[in-house]
């Protein structure tokens, strides 16, 4: 009864049968519900799989009837609950009253056509000039591929040669390369980026200080306005540029290795130099195109072409991303070519990878070497039409002018949103645009009256594109190593489970699945996942900087004075940060999926494995206790404690809630420790999942000022709304206009008509009925709108009363005692009386 009773209690987790006289490597007797063991004297051992027991495991334990009970009753409640529901909510349809659909006339019918609509709107968006731009931008990147391959092809067919007869892979690198590479400063462009920059200085006009001096020359120069929408695509372009570079530079902080002779701070500084003078190198193209002048275009364009030939011979014979020469060979001794050659060939697929793989830069490349002379043509195009027009007496306006009075245009975003202030969401025109008709309205609704900052395009251009080029590297470079790697893994895990390979039969605890699939399936995964989150927090930023220009502060914290530098500062980080964390996540992400998949993996290609059979086995019963329980009490909730079944929040069957209530408060004390463990492990998963998500903090409502990343997005959201305010830019271009105008004798009298031909409203009603529909339309106005006009009041009460004291403090200064005292008048007096 002993040995009975012991065995028992064994067989709940795991049963163990020895089998004698035979062998696993001979005969496995355990079946397809058992492990196969053999033991030190050589008799197989039944190790049985979850809930199986018996001498060869084809009998099935209590747990598991209880487990499969369990699991079939949760189910029922799964379908209960929501069979309910949809029954519920069917029942509360057809109470409601039906809605009469408006007649639509066919004529509007025929006009509202998705083709007429597709083919005006085609016709509207894709202008001659964007498809001139992109045919040129193919054909360069067509060239600039087939050149470096041309530039490539010895260099491959020599180290072809050296691999075949086990010789150094290494190719000697042409003395040119050391001018344009000299240790990681291009000494080529860069004096060339800071000649043009002090041109441009040289023939800027100051607008502030000092503008009689020189006649206004010598200003500084900026690369771009981070707070305007001009010239977006054309910075997005530049800054993906800028960004790929950066990437190496980061890696090589990373992973790279200091010299004796140079200490820590040095390398880094060195590296800080390096990036103020990719920043210089690319500076005058950014600036040429804000500047729009023929001088600086013409300068930018002749720059770019030779920054883009330089770039084409620099990747080609001088560093190629995987032909190491003789400048490089010492970091790897040619090992990882030769991993390259073993597993993709000798002939054209490194080279086809390689060219495949610059495509992305190459096309932006192509894009500024062709846009910029396009922009030189359509100015010189603009200064002849101003020539033949005899329209030299017009307004000479800074770019900075020029933006500020382009948002009171009447078809300006900026005044579109203004004029959607007094209109109902229905009766708001659709889009223009036809990207954004094709877009459906749940995943992302296009807006004309909104439009990004170039800084938010920039930064997402960099992303995308160091996302595309990580992508593309850990699937080439990585998976030539994945059987490498899986053999060390093996062997680290065979040493954690503390496996010894008795018999050939013997099944290890955790055997590695092939890596390929996994892997490549948690890359595309990562990539996938990331994308998609860069998107939501697209639309969140639309929508946070909606919420701060009406005053809604639900999601973004309300704006205090006292945390003005924390917002400057976050202002400062909200790119760095940003890029950083969308990397971090990416990695963190794809870390995840690769071991979800490799898990997933290995049950398809071994049918069991133990050690993940263990966890599920410990798992399983808890989870599906806590999923009853949930279902258990949704049903309870809605169908018997809560009034029309949860459409209203008020308690149905009081009595009957209190005693649930008191047995429940002991019940869920083992839930809530289960439920703790199960909040950090969400907390974890929701961590890498949101990594690149700023707006997002893990830390919750109440800590997340602690979050770096949360506050430099705050920052970035509080100067976007101040600077990028609607209103405000509407208000202040159309005074700014009317001051302007007043300056040119030329322009008051056409104004002077125009005002002469308007009629006569009376000002005042219209401004009142416009405040009441523009505080109807945005209630959240009504409270600030009170608080400024008690504010104001209280000012005048205390300007009033300050006055008042000021009043009788200067006649109290001013008053003077009575020369004539009682006695003189009482003589006075009775002089009168006596006479």
């Amino acid at each position: 009864m002993i040995v009975i009773a012991t065995s028992s209690a064994l067989f709940l987790w795991m049963s163990v049968t020895i089998v004698a006289s035979q062998n696993c490597s001979t005969y496995n007797p355990c079946g397809m519900y058992g492990y196969c063991t053999d033991d030190v004297n050589g008799y197989a051992e039944c190790t049985c799989k979850f809930w199986w027991i018996g001498t060869y495991c084809t009998e099935q334990s209590s747990s598991g009837i209880q487990v499969i009970t369990l699991g079939i009753v949760v189910a029922i409640l799964i379908v209960i609950f929501y069979g309910l529901t949809i029954g519920c909510t069917i029942r509360r349809r057809r109470q409601q009253p039906k809605k009469e659909k408006p007649k639509v006339n066919q004529i509007n019918a025929e006009n509202q056509n998705l083709k007429h609509i597709a083919l005006a709107n085609v016709k509207q968006s894709a202008r001659f000039s964007s498809c001139f731009t992109a045919i040129l931008m193919v054909i360069v990147t067509i060239v600039a591929l087939i050149v470096k391959w041309l530039l490539i092809q010895p260099i491959h067919d020599e180290l072809v040669k050296k691999y075949n007869d086990n010789e150094p892979l290494f190719y000697q690198r042409n003395s040119f390369c050391a001018i344009i590479d000299y240790s990681d400063f291009n000494l080529l462009t860069f004096p060339i980026a800071c000649f043009l920059v002090l041109v441009f200085v040289i023939f800027s006009k100051r607008t502030t200080c000092l503008r009689k001096k020189l006649k206004g020359y010598i200003g500084p120069v900026i690369p771009l306005d981070f707070y305007i929408h001009v010239k977006r695509k054309f910075a997005a372009v530049v800054f993906a540029i800028i960004a790929d570079e950066l990437l190496s530079i980061v890696i090589q902080v990373l992973v790279g290795d200091t010299s004796k002779d140079q200490g820590v701070i040095v390398v880094y500084l060195l590296r800080i130099a390096q990036v103020i003078v990719i920043g210089l190198r690319y500076y005058p193209i950014l600036s040429a195109a804000y500047i729009d002048t023929i001088l600086t275009l013409t300068c930018a364009s002749l720059y770019a072409w030779l920054g883009f030939s330089l770039i084409i011979i620099d990747n080609s014979i001088c560093q190629s991303d995987y032909y190491p020469s003789n400048d490089n060979f010492n970091e790897t001794n040619g090992t990882d070519l030769m991993t390259l050659f073993s597993f993709y060939g000798t002939g054209q697929n490194l080279i086809i990878i390689e060219i495949l793989t610059d495509l992305p830069r190459y096309l932006c490349w192509s894009y500024i070497v062709v846009k910029l002379p396009i922009l030189l043509i359509q100015k010189i195009h603009k200064l002849i039409q101003r020539h033949q027009g005899h329209r030299l007496n017009s307004l000479c306006l800074t770019r900075e002018e020029k933006v500020l009075l382009h948002s009171s245009m009447p078809y300006s975003v900026e005044m579109s949103y203004v004029r959607n202030l007094f209109r109902a969401d229905h009766q708001r025109s659709t889009t223009r645009y036809f990207i954004g008709r094709l877009i459906p309205k749940f995943i992302y609704q296009w807006r004309d009256d909104f439009r990004f900052s170039a800084r938010i395009i920039s930064v997402y251009a960099s992303v995308l594109l160091l996302l595309l080029i990580l992508t593309i590297q850990a699937c080439i470079l990585v998976v030539p190593l994945l059987d490498d790697l899986e053999k060390t893994l093996q062997t680290i895990v065979d040493a954690l489970t503390a496996y010894n390979n008795i018999s050939q039969g013997t099944q290890k605890d955790f055997p590695m699945p092939k890596f390929l699939i996994p892997y490549v399936l948690a890359i595309l995964t990562a990539f996938v996942i990331t994308t998609i989150q860069l998107l939501v927090l697209l639309g969140s930023i639309r929508r946070n900087l909606f919420q701060i220009f009406r005053g809604d502060v639900s999601e973004i914290p309300k704006r205090d004075k006292s945390k003005f530098l924390s917002y400057t500062t976050g202002n400062f980080h909200f790119a760095g940060y940003f890029i950083g964390y969308v990397v971090w996540g990416y990695i963190l992400i794809a870390a995840f999926a690769f071991l979800i998949y490799m898990c997933i993996a290995a049950f398809i290609q071994y049918g069991s494995v133990k050690f993940l059979e263990t966890i599920l086995k410990k798992i399983i019963p808890v989870l599906l206790l806590i999923f009853f329980k949930q279902y258990l009490n949704n049903i309870l909730a809605r169908y018997v404690f809560l009034q029309h079944y949860g459409d209203i929040l008020a308690i149905n069957n009081r009595r009957v809630l209190m005693i649930f209530l008191y047995f429940n408060f002991f019940l869920d004390a083992f839930l809530g420790l289960v439920s703790s463990i199960i909040r950090i492990i969400k907390s974890i998963i929701g961590g890498f999942l949101y990594m690149c998500r700023l707006d997002y903090s893990p830390l919750g409502r109440k800590l997340e000022t602690f979050d770096a990343g949360f506050s430099a997005y705050c920052g970035f959201i509080q100067f976007e709304a101040v600077h990028r305010n609607p209103i405000m830019l509407v208000c202040a271009s159309y005074l700014y206009g009317r001051m302007k105008a007043q300056q040119y004798n030329s322009i008051l009298p056409t104004i002077q008509i125009e005002k002469q031909k308007k009629k006569d409203y009376s000002s005042r009603a219209i401004r009142k009925w416009h405040l009441a529909v523009l505080l109807l339309r945005n209630p959240s106005f009504i409270s600030l709108r009170t608080q400024a006009l008690l504010d104001k009041n209280n000012k005048q009460v205390e300007i009033s009363k300050e006055n008042i004291k000021r009043l009788s403090l200067v006649q109290q200064n001013h008053h003077r005692a009575s020369l004539v005292s009682e006695m003189d008048l009482q003589q006075v007096w009775q002089k009168n009386v006596v006479k």
